[in-house]
């Protein structure tokens, strides 16, 4: 029996289709690791066979980063603190100074300067400060910023007042001492700052503390160098100002109890004008004496030297004519530079030059002297020339 042979199959070219469909690539979930957003190019035209998105290639970069930025801030952290934390637990009691890390609570710190150890370093307490100078903590000088007294060094009289270390109130500061001195008792004068209540200021002038500073009480008022009554009062018996007292009130002689803006003073024990001046009722003030001819009500109102006639009203001799001229005795004359009747010049006696009524009567004053006329001869016996 003859072999058969197999049959020959014509070769067929085989070849995918341009246009084929991508097929996904499922994901390995078991694996964790899945290729989202890749796919398989059955024609390799696409020589990278797998696709991946480069945004997300990107955000792996940062992370990847900032990881290691963070484990190396870790490190450092914990090589500082070993550090710092080996070298505080290893000194001693009292050795370290101002600003040096510390064990919390321990007497590292160098106590005889006032530093403790409250957080990791050496400070000082709240109420001093660290002096590099003197490389100490010291309370607060004389005039340095303050926030509360207890910064302000109390052995020398210091508070804070208005944000500066200032002397309290018992004290002022000396410039030459560089110190605050203790305020002696009645030694400040007015508007010196003072402590309320206290007997610093000067008493002996009428100063008082009852703000702050010294002044005068509520009823007095400074004058130049002492209190003193406001115009129109006086201090009286019980060292208060009293309203000054009218014309005619009683008073006590020397005393400021009469009304001196009125013209009044105090004689006799009452408060009258003095003696060149009169009472006007009808403006209640005293005004300068009336002299000759000048319109009057009463007799004082007119100069000493002359009266006021009820009829006429003006001051006028002690002696008047009919038509109320003055009229003096007949060995008198009337002086108008003295509103008043003078007595007349006899024999030889000084007279005003021309004017014969300065002699008396018979007698002339050709240069000054009384002299009689020509023709005649003085009389002493009659006092006339004959």
């Amino acid at each position: 029996m003859a072999t058969q042979k197999p049959a020959r199959v014509a070769p067929r070219n085989i070849q995918f289709k341009d246009n084929v469909d991508i097929r996904q690539i499922p994901r390995n979930d078991e694996g964790g690791q899945g290729f989202d957003g890749q796919s398989w190019d059955p024609n390799l035209h696409n020589k990278g066979v797998f696709n991946d998105k480069p945004k997300k290639q990107k955000k792996v970069v940062i992370a990847i980063v900032a990881a290691g930025i963070t484990v190396l801030a870790i490190v450092i952290a914990v090589v500082v603190g070993v550090v710092v934390s080996q070298k505080s637990s290893t000194a001693s009691d009292n050795s370290l100074s101002y600003n040096q890390a510390c064990s919390p609570g321990s007497n590292q710190c160098i106590s005889s300067k006032g530093l403790y150890c409250p957080n990791g370093f050496c400070v000082c307490s709240s109420s001093t400060t660290w002096n590099p100078t003197n490389s100490t903590c010291a309370y607060l000088k004389y005039n340095n910023s303050c926030t509360s007294s207890s910064q302000c060094d109390s052995s020398l009289q210091l508070v804070c007042t208005n944000g500066l270390c200032k002397c309290n109130g018992y004290y002022t500061y000396n410039a030459t001492n560089s110190a605050c001195a203790l305020i002696l008792n009645n030694t400040l004068t007015y508007g010196d700052a003072c402590v309320s209540g206290s007997s610093q200021c000067k008493s002996s002038v009428g100063l008082t503390c009852s703000t702050g500073n010294c002044t005068c009480t509520v009823t007095k008022a400074w004058n130049v160098s002492a209190c003193s009554c406001p115009s129109g009062t006086f201090l009286n018996s019980s060292s208060l100002c009293e309203t000054q007292r009218k014309y005619n009130a009683s008073c006590v002689v020397g005393s400021m109890q009469c009304d001196s803006n009125r013209g009044l003073s105090c004689n006799n024990s009452q408060c009258v004008c003095d003696t060149t001046n009169y009472w006007n009722s009808n403006f209640e003030q005293c005004y300068a004496r009336l002299n000759y001819s000048e319109a009057c009500s009463y007799d004082s109102d007119c100069i000493p030297t002359l009266s006021c006639p009820t009829v006429a009203g003006v001051c006028n001799c002690s002696r008047y004519l009919s038509d109320y001229t003055c009229n003096c005795a007949n060995t008198q004359y009337f002086d108008p530079a003295l509103n008043q009747c003078v007595s007349r010049a006899s024999y030889g006696g000084s007279c005003t030059a021309s004017l014969n009524y300065t002699c008396l009567l018979s007698l002339q004053c050709p240069s000054g002297t009384c002299n009689c006329p020509t023709g005649t001869s003085w009389n002493a016996t009659a006092t006339v020339c004959k």
